[in-house]
């Protein structure tokens, strides 16, 4: 086995564009913002050329760690606790995938977090530890009615009321869309209280942005030209993933929410994706009664550390 650590962009977007199961997550591009935004980290996924020619990448950003006279590198495929793992030109065989996490193991001072795609379980063993996860995802098909007769009869309603009110939905367009958007981030931030995580720099939305990466999409609900609720939806291959969201809590009861996921689903059955991968719920209740409440099936999935 051939390994190229760090991997060129060309190899890693190459394997990407080929791989089945990859999602935006697992590009150079991706990896790119997380550098940009956190210089912390820098770009350091591990490409492999296998012995039957196969090349596999493991997308990861890193960062430098000094301990008295040591330092260690951590790895994390993907930042922030975003899908990562092996990504590759064809299915690996377990056996392959053993052998390149053999190599994980084998290199010096480094550790690592690796969170598995849904689509592709890496069943790594021990001295990787696991935690489970889940996410909820909508299959899609050609035909947006037949999704939509998937919707529980109280989703069917609300997204009708949110459209009687005159919830619009749009992409953003500019810069001004993004401070919208952020504005209504931090305002999403402090209702949550303690129960946020640490919240994003406004570098972030803005880097993603001005990428101006197609594969990259804001949506925006507005009522009466006011963006009050909003979405983060990232495309690869055949799949679209819901990243991030906020919304203004005094609008909730015209269900811009609701009216901004039909949009998404809509699109979705239009362009020929496969699945709308809604993302974890933080196991809140409420969250994944309403990702079902879309059709979503729940979808189990890891996330490994290493030392």
């Amino acid at each position: 086995m051939k390994i190229e650590n760090p991997v060129s962009n060309d190899f890693w977007h190459a394997v990407a564009v080929k791989c089945p199961w990859a999602t935006y997550f697992h590009t150079p591009a991706w990896a790119a913002c997380m550098a940009r935004t956190f210089p912390e980290y820098t770009v350091s996924g591990i490409g492999y050329i296998m012995e039957d020619g196969t090349r596999v990448v493991l997308p990861a950003v890193a960062r430098e760690k000094k301990r008295l006279l040591s330092r260690k590198k951590d790895y994390k495929s993907m930042e922030p606790g975003v899908y990562g793992g092996f990504i590759a030109e064809k299915i690996l065989s377990q056996d392959a995938t053993a052998i390149l996490s053999r190599y994980l193991l084998a290199m010096r001072s480094a550790a690592g977090r690796i969170v598995e795609s849904p689509f592709q379980p890496l069943h790594l063993s021990a001295p990787f530890t696991a935690k489970g996860m889940f996410t909820h995802v909508v299959d899609l098909g050609p035909e947006f009615e037949s999704i939509a007769k998937r919707f529980s009869r109280g989703q069917k309603s609300n997204i009708n009321q949110g459209r009687r009110k005159g919830i619009a939905v749009r992409p953003a367009l500019h810069v001004k869309d993004i401070e919208c958007y952020y504005d209504m981030y931090e305002k999403t931030v402090k209702r949550w209280g303690d129960k946020a995580a640490k919240p994003y720099p406004q570098e972030l939305f803005f880097s993603l942005f001005l990428q101006k990466d197609p594969h990259v999409r804001f949506w925006l609900a507005e009522l009466d030209g006011r963006v009050i609720a909003g979405a983060i939806v990232l495309s690869w291959n055949k799949n679209i993933i819901y990243w991030h969201g906020c919304a203004l809590q005094e609008y909730f009861k015209c269900y811009p929410n609701n009216v901004l996921h039909a949009a998404i689903l809509e699109w979705g059955c239009k362009n020929g994706f496969q699945f709308y991968d809604m993302g974890p719920s933080m196991e809140l209740e409420g969250v994944v009664k309403f990702k079902e409440s879309f059709g979503a099936r729940k979808v189990s999935f890891k996330s490994y550390r290493w030392k």
